[in-house]
C-alpha cells in the first residue's frame, strides 16, 4: 500500500515536470518561429506594399510558408507514412491495447505542428500538445519496474499538457476523464491529479502563465439575458456540425487524391500566405484576436469576415495536411460567433453583456468540437476566477452540445475514429474486442476430411475425434464443405464419396474479422464450430462460441475490476 502511493507521487510527478518542459518549448519555439516567418512588421496589409518591398513580400507572405508545408509533407511521408498523429490516437490507446502510442511519432507530429503553426497554417497547438503528453506519459511509466495501467499513465500525460498550457490543472483532470479515458476509476484519479498540478506548479513557478483572458469577463443583469445564451448554444452547435464534417466528412471538401501527398501541405501552406495579405488575423494560433473578440474590439464586418474565412482556411489546412489542433480554430470560430450575435441580441436587449455572450459562444463551440462539457467550463473558471462567465458558459455549452452530439457524436475526435471504423458509443470492452482478430483465438480442433473420403469413412473418422462436424479440406488447404454428423448418417449411399455430395451453406469467418464483428455475426448460429479462412479462402481454424464468450468474459472483467480499482 505504501509503496504504491510512493510510486503514485513519484510517477506523477515525473510526468508533470517533463511535460511542463516539453510544453514550455513546444510553445517557445512556435513563438520564436512564428516571429521568424511572420514578424507583424512584414505582414503587408495593403495591395500597394507589394509594389515598394516585392522581395520581401514573396519571401516571408507567400515562399515561407510553402516551403514549411513542403518540408511537413515530406516528413510525413518519410517518417510516418500516409497520416498524422494526434489526439484520437491518444484516445483509441487508452481503449485498446491493440494501439500503443510511440514516442517516434509523438516527436515528428509535434515537430511537423509547430512547423505548420509557425508558417501560419490555421491549426491549434493544444491537439498536438495532448499527444505529446500522452506519449510522454506512455514512455516515463517504461522506466518502472513495475508498470502503471496503460490508461492512466496516458490521461496523466494528457492532464499535464492541459495544465501547463493553459494554466489549469482541474480542466486538465477532468479533461483526461472525460474526453480521453471516458471512465472515472478510482485508480486513475490519483496519478493524473498529482501530474496536473505538479505540471502547474511547476510551470507557474520556473516559467510563468501567460494566461488567454485577463481576469474577470462580465456581469450577467437579468434572468432576461439567459434565453440569449441559450440561443448562443444552440447557433453554436449547429454551426459546429458544419465545422466538425468539414474536418472530417469525404463529401463536404473536394477529392484531392489526384495531388501528391506530399505536396497537399504545400499548397496549403500557399493558400495561408496568400490569405495572410488581406486578412492576417486568421492565420496561426490567432490569441490576440480572440481577446480582441471578448474585450469588444472587433466590429461585425470583421467578425463575419473571421467566422467565414477562419472555418475555410481550418478546413483546407487540415484536410490537406498541415497538422495541428482543432481546439484554437475553435475558440476562435466560437468567439466570432458570439460577436455577430451580440451585434443582433443587443438590439432586442441593450444590457446584454457582449463580452459574456463571446466568451459563452466560444466555450459552447469548442465544446462541441473537442467534447467534454465540464473540462471546458473548469477551463474558463481557472482562467477567469470569473464564476458568472462560468456560468453562461455552462449554460451555452448544455444546448450546443444537445444539437451536435445528435448529429456527429461526442466530438470531432469521435468522428476520425468512426471513419476508421472505431465506435467510442459501444464501449470500452466492446473496442477491445474490436482490436482482436478473430485468428488470434482460432485453433485447430476440429476433424479435417480428405476429398477421396467415403460417407462411411467420415462418419468413422468424427466418431473416433468425437466430433458433430467435419471440415472437407483439398490439397491446398481450401475449405470446399462442411458436414454434420447427422447429415451425413442420413445418407443412403455410405460410400459415396466426400466431393460428390451437395454444397452446404454455412458460416465463415475471416481472419482479420474482430471478436467483436463475430460475436455479431454468430448471433443466430447453431452449431459446433465456425471455420476461419485466411485471405486466399485457405482454412485455417475455428473458433466455438464458448470461444467467443470466453474472450469476452476476460475482457469485461479486466474492465470492470479496472473500473472498480482504489
Amino acid at each position: 500500500m505504501f509503496l504504491s502511493i510512493i510510486i503514485t507521487l513519484v510517477l506523477g510527478s515525473l510526468i508533470g515536470i517533463i511535460t511542463s518542459i516539453s510544453v514550455y518549448g513546444f510553445i517557445s519555439l512556435v513563438k520564436f518561429l512564428t516571429n521568424t516567418f511572420r514578424n507583424p512588421e512584414r505582414n503587408f496589409e495593403t495591395i500597394s506594399a507589394l509594389f515598394t518591398n516585392t522581395s520581401e513580400f514573396l519571401l516571408f507572405i507567400i515562399l515561407i510558408p510553402f516551403v514549411v508545408g513542403l518540408i511537413v509533407g515530406i516528413l510525413r511521408e518519410i517518417a510516418l507514412g500516409d497520416r498524422w498523429h494526434g489526439p484520437p490516437d491518444v484516445i483509441l490507446a487508452t481503449h485498446s491495447e491493440k494501439k500503443p502510442l510511440d514516442i517516434k511519432s509523438g516527436f515528428i507530429s509535434s515537430f511537423a505542428s509547430i512547423l505548420s503553426i509557425s508558417a501560419g497554417g490555421s491549426v491549434g497547438q493544444y491537439g498536438p500538445l495532448v499527444h505529446f503528453g500522452a506519449t510522454i506519459g506512455a514512455e516515463i511509466n517504461n522506466l518502472f519496474p513495475k508498470k502503471t495501467q496503460y490508461d492512466i499513465v496516458v490521461g496523466a500525460g494528457v492532464a499535464s499538457a492541459i495544465s501547463s498550457g493553459f494554466g489549469a490543472p482541474l480542466a486538465g483532470l477532468i479533461f483526461a476523464r472525460e474526453v480521453i479515458l471516458r471512465h472515472q476509476s478510482m485508480a486513475s484519479f490519483a496519478p493524473i491529479l498529482v501530474a496536473s498540478i505538479v505540471s502547474y506548479v511547476f510551470t507557474k513557478s520556473v516559467f510563468g502563465i501567460e494566461p488567454l483572458f485577463l481576469g474577470s469577463i462580465g456581469d450577467i443583469e437579468s434572468l432576461y439575458d439567459f434565453p440569449f445564451f441559450i440561443a448562443a448554444g444552440i447557433i453554436c452547435g449547429f454551426v459546429s456540425i458544419i465545422y466538425m464534417n468539414g474536418l472530417t466528412h469525404p463529401k463536404f471538401f473536394p477529392d484531392i487524391s489526384n495531388i501528391k501527398a506530399v505536396l497537399q501541405p504545400a499548397i496549403a501552406g500557399l493558400i495561408c500566405g496568400l490569405m495572410s495579405l488581406y486578412l492576417p488575423q486568421v492565420v496561426g494560433l490567432g490569441v490576440e484576436p480572440i481577446r480582441e473578440m471578448i474585450e469588444g474590439k472587433i466590429n461585425l464586418q470583421y467578425a463575419i469576415y473571421f467566422l467565414i474565412f477562419k472555418l475555410l482556411l481550418t478546413v483546407i489546412c487540415l484536410r490537406m495536411g498541415l497538422i495541428g489542433g482543432v481546439f484554437a480554430p475553435a475558440l476562435f470560430i466560437g468567439a466570432s460567433i458570439g460577436v455577430i450575435l451580440g451585434f443582433f441580441f443587443q438590439q432586442i436587449n441593450p444590457e446584454l453583456d457582449l463580452n459574456l455572450l463571446t466568451v459563452a459562444s466560444m466555450s459552447a463551440f469548442a465544446s462541441c468540437v473537442i467534447g467534454g462539457p465540464v473540462a471546458n467550463m473548469m477551463i474558463i473558471l481557472e482562467l477567469t476566477s470569473d464564476y458568472e462567465a462560468t456560468l453562461v458558459a455552462g449554460l451555452s455549452i448544455v444546448f450546443a452540445s444537445l444539437i451536435s452530439y445528435k448529429v456527429i457524436g461526442q466530438s470531432v475526435f469521435d468522428r476520425v475514429l468512426l471513419n476508421k471504423r472505431v465506435d467510442l458509443k459501444i464501449g470500452r470492452e466492446n473496442i477491445k474486442l474490436q482490436q482482436i482478430e478473430v485468428s488470434e483465438i482460432s485453433h485447430k480442433d476440429y476433424c479435417s476430411l480428405s476429398l477421396k473420403m467415403s460417407v462411411n469413412e467420415a462418419i468413422k473418422k468424427m466418431v473416433k475425434l468425437q466430433k458433430a462436424e467435419g471440415y472437407l479440406v483439398d490439397d491446398k488447404k481450401i475449405l470446399i464443405n462442411k458436414f454434420e454428423l447427422h447429415f451425413l448418417l442420413n445418407q443412403k449411399n455410405k460410400k459415396k464419396i466426400l466431393k460428390d455430395l451437395k454444397l452446404n451453406e454455412f458460416l465463415k469467418l475471416k481472419t482479420s474479422s474482430s471478436v467483436f464483428q463475430s460475436i455479431e455475426k454468430c448471433k443466430t448460429f447453431v452449431g459446433e464450430s465456425i471455420p476461419v479462412l485466411g485471405g486466399n479462402k485457405e482454412f485455417l481454424g475455428v473458433v466455438t462460441e464458448g470461444d467467443l464468450l470466453n474472450i469476452y468474459l476476460k475482457i469485461s472483467k479486466e474492465e470492470k475490476d479496472h473500473e472498480n480499482e482504489d
